[in-house]
């Protein structure tokens, strides 16, 4: 006997089943219908790999070119789907999103401008993925959902950039840029070679102030940001702007009162053999939304502090790759913050370090990097002093370093070991391995990454139980340049949750995947 599963036989399934059944298959053919959409509307000839990872092909697409005016644009999708779970709450979903980005500029002598506009949109978002009873989400489908406004489908149009540009204002190789832009922190000035530049754009960028790029919609900010070259191996870079909406929500138009001023101080030191780059950076972070504050304070203390949050953090990283005789090369990155300020009514004292080491072994074909890391990131531990002791990440991109997004860097501490391969300039594995506890288990389990609307702090926060380790997770990603412009994406991440996340004895399991297609010009 045949079924359909989407309508039944009559008294077979219960019509609640029925209704799941047929909403899953509906946000499956979703996720497929914009997965392969770029593929459709392009020719084969034609193709790029996703930005902001490591690039496996050195090929750049070529943008359009009317006179002195520069016409580019990225058409991507993503078909994602997972098993996530919060306690005894498990949610099972797929859906799918696209996003078309589009940019005309023009660059005369010193005088240049950019304006860009992005339109996201998202397919069967789920509808049961937030904790019963609360607004806490069940992945990522269900943050989507709730910062929409609880809407399954939902697109948005708006300016992503529009910026006017100085270049060599004080005789040196300096940009000004006055408008919106997009900005992330540790990306002032890239290294020329490639190792090190992976390692300041992969494991440095994004870690604090980053434009949130793999939501696809992204942050912007409203501000000015000056850079200079200074010779051949130096950069100062100063910025200040207020924070656009988006992230998580489709209307990235409008700003937030949240507020960034930063300064960095680069400096390469090459040698003929090895690179290395060292970067002291300092900044504030304002936020006076009148929101209620994510920390581990009792709700009646939270609510009562409605005094806005203002820190000041100050770094320091450096990264060096050098070779080993007949060994390849090894690598070494040491990152480090220090946080004073208000935490509203609370004084604010919190830190956090990462120390990582890479082994490039001599093996033709494969090409492959070993690399482990360590990172801790304070909690805190007395709700009740006058203290917040939990490092803050303000606005940061937290897939980056969470590629199975269910922490922050925030009271955390994470092991971790990473494999990448590239046997072709066209393909690139990586694997990643992770053991993630909590730092202190007197403080909470956060989840999010940064404000992103004015109704809503940004983060959310669980009990820990009691238990510091949190979960332990495995990873794979392939990437494949099929061509300059068009690239695809695969990944999967599974997870083994711990004590603080559930209460079950052997653990609970979740996992998450997706495919994407992207493609430039």
């Amino acid at each position: 006997m045949q079924v359909d599963l989407a309508k039944g036989e009559p008294g077979m399934f219960p019509a609640e089943y029925r209704k799941k059944v047929s909403r899953g298959w509906r946000r499956l053919a979703c996720a497929v219908l914009v997965l392969f959409s770029p593929l459709w509307l392009t020719s084969p000839a034609n193709a790029q790999a996703p930005e902001n990872e490591p690039s496996i092909s050195s090929a750049q697409a070529k943008p359009i070119r009317i006179g002195s005016l520069i016409l580019d644009a990225e058409l991507l999708g993503r078909g994602q789907g997972g098993s996530w779970f919060v306690g005894d709450s498990r949610a099972r979903y797929g859906f799918g999103n696209s996003l078309f980005r589009v940019g005309l500029s023009q660059q005369k002598n010193k005088f240049g401008w950019r304006i860009e506009l992005a339109q996201p949109a998202f397919y069967g978002l789920p509808d049961d993925a937030l904790v019963p009873g609360t607004a806490i989400p069940l992945g990522l489908g269900g943050a989507y959902f709730s910062a929409n406004g609880n809407r399954e489908n939902v697109a948005g149009i708006f300016v992503k950039q529009a910026f006017l540009s100085i270049r060599g204002i004080d005789n040196n190789h300096s940009t000004l840029r006055l408008g919106r832009f997009e900005f992330s922190d540790g990306e002032e000035r890239a290294p020329s070679a490639p190792d090190l530049a992976w390692l300041t754009g992969q494991r440095v960028a994004h870690r604090l102030i980053g434009d949130a790029y793999w939501t696809d919609i992204g942050r912007s900010f409203d501000g000015v940001d000056f850079s200079s070259d200074i010779g051949a191996d130096t950069n100062l870079t100063f910025m200040t702007g207020r924070a656009t909406r988006g992230v998580w929500q489709t209307d990235g138009m409008g700003e937030m009162d949240v507020d960034i001023i930063y300064s960095a101080f680069t400096r390469e030191f090459p040698t003929p053999h090895t690179d290395s780059q060292l970067r002291i950076f300092a900044f504030g972070y304002h936020d006076g939304r009148k929101v209620l504050k994510v920390d581990s304070r009792a709700l009646a203390a939270r609510e009562a502090d409605t005094r806005n949050i203002r820190i000041g953090t100050f770094g320091v990283n450096y990264a060096i790759v050098t070779p080993i005789w007949r060994l390849g090369k090894w690598d070494l990155l040491v990152w480090g913050a220090q946080q004073i300020g208000q935490w509203g009514r609370l004084s604010h004292r919190a830190n956090s370090g990462t120390v990582e080491m890479g082994w490039r072994p001599p093996i033709p074909w494969i090409h492959p990097w070993l690399r482990a890391g360590a990172l801790f990131a304070s909690g805190d531990g007395n709700q009740n002093d006058s203290t917040h002791a939990t490092f803050f990440q303000p606005l940061p991109t937290e897939q980056q370093y969470a590629r199975l997004p269910f922490y922050t860097l925030q009271n955390s501490e994470d092991y971790t070991g990473q494999v990448i391969v590239r046997p072709t300039a066209k393909w690139q594995l990586r694997s990643e391995v992770h053991k993630v506890k909590l730092h202190s288990a007197n403080d909470l389990w956060y989840l999010g990454t940064g404000a992103f609307q004015n109704t809503s702090f940004g983060y959310d926060a669980l009990p820990d139980n009691g238990h510091r380790g949190l979960g332990n997770y495995v990873d794979f990603s392939v990437d494949y340049q099929v061509t300059s412009k068009l690239g695809l994406r695969y990944y999967i991440g599974v997870l083994s949750g711990k004590g603080a996340e559930t209460k079950l004895p052997h653990g609970r399991k979740g996992g998450f995947t997706y495919l994407e297609v992207a493609y430039r010009f």
